[in-house]
């Protein structure tokens, strides 16, 4: 087999064009076929072909799909080093419904592009781009395959140095797109790799892409952190009623939709860190229980939400959902109030519980559950878990909340307030340590080669808000700031399992160096080429070798 290198931009948007082309939807046998292409890719370049056994698989257990993880480790030819930098990536995607009529052409960056010229398009930026002939549009040409496509290239070109000391470390995961099972697969397998080869994780690389901060921003940066995410799922448990006697009962569309009324885009979910803010909470999914059409009123709803953290702890965002599920039945009560004086009638002390909702956490009912129903109460809980595992981990999650409802109807109407998967943690470099320090002028480095090598201005952004799996890499909050996670989270250990221990274990900063595009899971994404060819593989290979103490001079180590 001839050796492969990726050195030039012509080479790397090649190779760009070869990963986009295998269609790995999230949860698909596309997953598989992709790690199999990468393992080819890889066994392409000189180094591999010399060490195979340095390509390794590693599977996520149980999978039914049979997903597996890309690792590959390359130690430099120059003096022998422990020290390794990781270079992660995700080559999932998500779904290409609504490419609409030009699906079957999402995975052909130039079919797709030429495609879409004709298409009726009215977003002046989206057709400014297409007309410049600088972008090319295809489903994860920017999410992410354009950065894990740089960091091959930079692997290819690094073989090629005698003196290059240190190791580099890649990663490509599946399930980044749903619940990070990929991820959640390797740590382990990180941490036993590790002392098998004896190196040591100085630092991880992602290469997720450089995101437009507002439309028409065209400004590029390396992201030093990563937003956490919750998914609160809020159950609404009403009281029914015929729809000729409303007041008789409590509807819980009318609940949910108040609840998600004060929950949407609300300041109060808004956290902040520094001068950064998170992006507005907002609601994933709101509806009721109903399965089919009958004058009686919605007795169970619930919305999903994404809350998404830079420092606030899952405790604290539990707490200040109950407050707002509290405001919400306090107005319900108020109105239901009006009414009756509206219309004369008796309001007695059992309508007055009956219109006033109660509001728990799941914890709370799980320990009265315990409590007054004893072993029967955990074991129907358990059977909902054990016999659910096909279904999604929402769907999951409502089924629990449904089980747990019925033992507490009596205490209708509440709001019961639980945790859906998945949790990120939020991640961020908080420069205590040597080792962020060094980051930071690596950094620095990186900002000043682009401006003066390229005349490409990159600016410093403390965290990536679009969601990544660098925040599996380390976790910040102690044990006890975990608790609401641990306590409200019924599937966590049950089939969503986070490796918090070989998180805490890995513990590696992290920092995002990547391509740059537009519109992420939209039907108009795309990478601008230039910059994601040229520049970028260029300033990742640059910061490695910084990092490494192998180009800008010693003041880095």
């Amino acid at each position: 087999m001839d050796y492969v290198t990726y050195v030039s931009s012509t080479d790397i948007e090649r190779l760009i064009k070869r990963l986009v082309q295998v269609p790995s939807i999230s949860n698909t046998a596309g997953e598989v076929e992709m790690a199999n292409e990468i393992c080819k890719i890889l066994l392409e370049l000189p180094y591999f072909q010399e060490n195979p056994e340095n390509v390794m698989k590693v599977p996520i257990e149980g999978d039914p799909l049979g997903r597996e993880n890309v690792v590959a480790l390359f130690r430099g030819k120059g003096s022998p080093s422990s020290k390794t930098v990781v270079l992660l990536s995700h080559f999932d995607v998500v779904g290409v419904e609504d490419f609409g009529n030009l699906k079957e052409h999402a995975f052909a960056p130039e079919a797709y592009t030429k495609l879409l010229k004709n298409e009726r398009i009215f977003d002046p930026e989206v057709v400014e781009d297409l007309s410049s002939g600088e972008w090319l549009f295809a489903r994860g040409i920017m999410d992410m395959k354009a950065g894990l496509a740089g960091q091959i290239a930079v692997l290819s070109e690094l073989m090629d140095e005698e003196n290059f000391s240190g190791n580099l470390l890649l990663i490509a995961s599946p399930d980044e797109e749903r619940n990070s099972e990929g991820m959640f697969a390797v740590i382990p397998f990180l941490n036993t790799l590790k002392e098998t080869h004896q190196l040591e994780y100085e630092l991880c690389i992602c290469s997720e892409p450089s995101f437009a901060s507002e439309p028409g921003c065209e400004e590029k940066y390396i992201y030093t952190g990563s937003v956490g995410k919750l998914l609160p799922l809020i159950m609404c448990v009403g009281k029914e009623t015929h729809v000729g006697e409303p007041l008789e009962g409590l509807n819980a569309g009318w609940m949910v939709a108040d609840l998600v009324t004060r929950m949407e885009l609300s300041n109060k979910l808004v956290d902040k860190k520094d001068e950064e803010i998170s992006p507005l909470p907002t609601c994933l999914k709101v509806t009721d229980l109903k399965e089919q059409y009958n004058v009686q009123t919605p007795s169970v709803a619930y919305a999903l939400y994404n809350v998404l953290t830079l420092q606030r702890t899952p405790n604290e965002i539990v707490e200040t959902i109950k407050e707002i599920a509290s405001e919400s039945a306090a107005s319900i009560h108020e109105k239901v109030v009006e009414k009756y004086q509206t219309y004369n009638l008796a309001f007695d002390e059992t309508k007055e519980r009956a219109f006033r909702p109660a509001v728990f956490t799941f914890a709370e009912l799980y320990e009265r559950g315990q409590k007054d129903y004893g072993s029967p109460f955990v074991q129907s809980l358990e059977r909902i878990i054990a016999n659910q595992q096909e279904k999604d981990f929402r769907e999951q999650t409502v089924d629990i909340a449904v089980e747990l409802m019925n033992y507490f109807a009596h205490e209708a109407p509440f709001y019961l307030i639980m945790l859906a998967p998945p949790y990120y943690p939020h991640v961020y470099l908080n420069y205590t340590t040597k080792q962020e320090e060094r980051i930071s002028k690596m950094v620095a480095f990186i900002i000043e080669e682009s401006e003066t090598q390229f005349q490409e201005k990159i600016k410093v952004k403390p965290f990536f808000n679009g969601l990544s799996d660098v925040s599996y890499c380390r976790m910040l909050n102690d044990q006890e700031s975990l608790s609401a996670i641990y306590e409200n989270m019924p599937l966590l250990g049950n089939g969503y399992n986070i490796p918090i221990a070989a998180i805490r274990e890995f513990n590696v900063p992290t920092i995002n160096i990547g391509p740059f595009g537009k519109d992420a899971h939209k039907s108009t994404e795309r990478l601008e080429v230039k910059f994601s060819t040229e520049v970028f593989p260029k300033l990742l290979k640059r910061a490695i070798k910084f990092y490494l103490g192998q180009v800008g001079g010693e003041g880095n180590r």
